[in-house]
């Protein structure tokens, strides 16, 4: 009999889906799935309480996304304690400023603080599941990815079985929040020291990353605009663009199941690979079941990536933090570049423009593979 596989600190790796850690973990994953879902949901309403112009509700976005790359940031710093508890801390603490809601500053700074648990906890999570469930951590890595997937579907349907208020939804937030922080148990000091990780052309590979969430962010920033421009309704881009998020999160429960068998390497590889061939068909076949299907393929790039990214860079917990980093570098600036573009061409360009960019990386990753795969883990 083969003995359990031990996690890093030394003791037995949690027992699957019994554990703390996976209960904490994906309950943390709902909420941090439900939290950008229902700032969309809930800013109209606000707007109108606090008499806001027209735009002014994206600053809530923009403080929480800046929390979460502040976070981040701290992480590749190796700022000390940047662990799941804190985070969850401040997921719950920002949760009662969004649920407070007494002012428009306070909203903000409750996204602010909310953001910075987001991005400590992006990378907490996922380093512990691939770190602490031995042989599994690559399917829990995609499980549990799959879990935010769902926070993202049901937050709005939350939302309006709660009447559409917001205040009662974030009250919700928090005390969920609370729950995992109570479920999880103190995580041993990890003593990454102070400054940058150590740079080399490893590092070169987040590229990759950069590329395959762009491609993911586009089609969800710009997906249901080019839809309609190509003759679709509103109502049956909305309809579409929900299938295409049950897609994405079929694709990681499905990673789920599978990546024990799969190298993360070649598995990332697919991914790349698939979008581009669903946008090519949305582009000049069909563009529902492109961009449907292309909801699968782009689901498993991130998880993928960030397995075979801690092979080759190494379990420093800095190496986590610059992943996250490059993702959402891809997911903000992706949609930045491409907005002139589409400006000139036209949204119903999207599809056939993601499929070359997508062709690019899918060959020059084709390309460096081979040479990758000969390069000895840390």
């Amino acid at each position: 009999m083969t003995s359990a596989p031990t996690a890093p600190s030394g003791g037995t790796a949690p027992a699957g889906l019994a554990s703390r850690l996976f209960a904490s973990g994906a309950l943390s994953f709902f909420l941090l799935g439900m939290l950008p879902a229902l700032y969309g949901v809930a800013l109209p309403v606000w707007s109108d309480s606090f008499g806001l112009a027209d735009g002014q509700g994206g600053t809530l976005l923009a403080t929480y996304n800046a929390g979460a790359v502040l976070a981040v940031v701290a992480g590749i710093l190796g700022v000390p304690g940047l662990s799941m508890r804190p985070s969850l801390a401040s997921v719950t603490l920002g949760a009662v400023g969004l649920a407070l809601g007494a002012t428009w500053g306070l909203l903000l700074l409750g996204g602010f603080v909310a953001g910075l648990g987001y991005g400590v906890l992006s990378v907490s999570v996922n380093r512990r599941f691939l770190q602490e469930f031995g042989a599994r951590g690559p399917g829990m890595v995609a499980l549990v990815n799959g879990v935010y997937g769902l926070g993202s579907i049901l937050s709005p349907l939350i939302f309006l079985w709660a009447g559409s208020a917001p205040p009662a939804v974030f009250w919700a937030v928090a005390g969920l929040a609370a729950l995992a922080m109570a479920l999880t148990r103190p995580e041993p000091f990890r003593g990454a020291p102070l400054g940058l990780p150590p740079l080399g052309p490893r590092l070169l590979i987040l590229l990759f990353l950069f590329g395959a969430i762009v491609l993911e962010a586009d089609l969800i920033g710009y997906g249901a605009s080019a839809l309609v421009d190509l003759g679709f309704s509103e109502p049956n881009a909305a309809r579409l663009v929900s299938v295409f998020f049950v897609a994405f999160v079929a694709g990681r429960l499905g990673l789920a199941a599978v990546s024990h068998r799969l190298p993360p390497d070649l598995t990332f590889l697919g991914a790349v690979a698939g979008v581009t061939a669903c946008t090519a068909l949305a582009a000049f076949v069909s563009p529902a079941w492109g961009f449907v299907l292309s909801g699968a393929f782009a689901a498993i790039g991130f998880p993928a990536f960030f397995v075979w990214s801690m092979r080759l860079l190494g379990p420093d917990p800095r190496m986590g933090a610059a992943v996250l980093c490059a993702g959402l570098l891809g997911g903000t600036l992706g949609p930045i570049a491409l907005r002139p573009i589409l400006g000139a061409v036209g949204e119903e360009g999207l599809f056939w423009i993601l499929s070359v960019f997508g062709a690019v990386l899918t060959i020059v990753l084709s390309a460096l593979l081979p040479r990758l795969r000969r390069l000895p883990p840390r």
